[in-house]
């Protein structure tokens, strides 16, 4: 009776004497190499437009009359590329001469752990960019005419001091310690946005390699 393609397909990936063997073993190999360098070259993406954003910010806060908030959301930005460039030496060190399943558990587990560390900047991250942006938009040379109009209209909704608008300080700081509160849940809505389909992939491919090796 002849094999089924799936008794052939787990004798070749568990069988090194296996006719099929070698040819599964690339089939694996380049399936892996080609999803860890795609999520390597995503992972070098979002670092060059973290920098670039962050060059942007302080260009236009300049241009606003406000360069403090720029130079306040660049020194929020250095911990995401520094970080960023610690994770690339770190991934660069996990062993490639191990089989594609034992290299792609260390990636994924290298993965989950700089997700983890993102999680930790985020906290911080999150609530610290809503103040800084408030505080830019409200003191910033181009706005001022829209906040003049509207504190002259609502003046009851913009009660100010030191020409800091209360209320709206208080929604800001609100806002900001629920960012703070979900930030793992808005950084993982974030990440998957941007890499879910190649952690599906990760996860179907590690899974495939788990259930032919048992």
């Amino acid at each position: 009776m002849e094999k089924s393609i799936e008794t052939i397909w787990k004798e070749g990936f568990l069988k090194t004497n296996a006719v099929v063997a070698p040819r599964l073993n690339d089939l694996y190999n380049q399936k892996s190499g080609h999803l860890v360098d795609k999520a390597m070259r995503m992972f070098r993406l979002n670092g060059i437009y973290i920098i670039g954003l962050a060059a942007f910010l302080l260009f236009i806060s300049i241009l606003s009359g406000v360069p403090v908030a720029g130079i306040v959301m660049v020194v929020l930005f250095l911990p995401h590329i520094i970080y960023g460039q610690r994770q690339l030496k770190a991934v660069k060190s996990i062993d490639k001469g191990v089989s594609s399943y034992q290299y792609l558990k260390s990636f994924d587990a290298w993965l989950k752990a700089a997700i983890a560390g993102y999680t930790k900047i985020y906290r911080f991250f999150y609530p610290l960019f809503i103040l800084t942006l408030f505080f830019g938009y409200w003191f910033a040379s181009p706005t001022q005419p829209i906040t003049r109009k509207l504190t002259e209209k609502f003046p009851n909704a913009f009660y100010l001091v030191n020409g800091v608008p209360v209320y709206w300080l208080i929604a800001a700081v609100v806002l900001a310690i629920l960012a703070a509160i979900f930030a793992g849940k808005i950084y993982q809505w974030d990440m998957n946005t941007i890499y879910g389909r190649v952690f599906k992939k990760l996860d179907e491919i590690l899974a495939d390699m788990e259930e032919l090796r048992n």
